[in-house]
């Protein structure tokens, strides 16, 4: 981590399900590495799984990502997925 406000991994949380949706490249190198770090993990909770990739779109786009990112992020998801139920294009089985 470079500095306080940074988050390293960030992860989605569905039921007991987490994704990663920011920090993949630091943490393949450490469990390749077999390194002990300490990393500062942010998880948001989603309820649809569609909202991860929402998410990972949305911090590859960001330089660094801050803890005020992540709360920003995790804001927007109860009205994103909202809007996701009404829409009967994404609703089709």
């Amino acid at each position: 981590m470079q500095h306080p406000h940074e988050v390293d991994i960030v992860k989605a949380v569905l039921g007991s399900q987490k994704i990663v949706v920011y920090g993949e490249d630091l943490l393949r190198h450490i469990v390749a590495d077999g390194e002990t770090m300490q990393a500062s993990v942010a998880e948001i909770p989603i309820g649809r799984p569609e909202s991860a990739q929402v998410l990972k779109a949305y911090f590859a786009q960001c330089g660094n990502v801050t803890w005020g990112k992540v709360l920003e992020a995790g804001q927007q998801i109860p009205g994103m997925e909202r809007a996701m139920a009404a829409d009967p294009r994404l609703n089709q089985e």
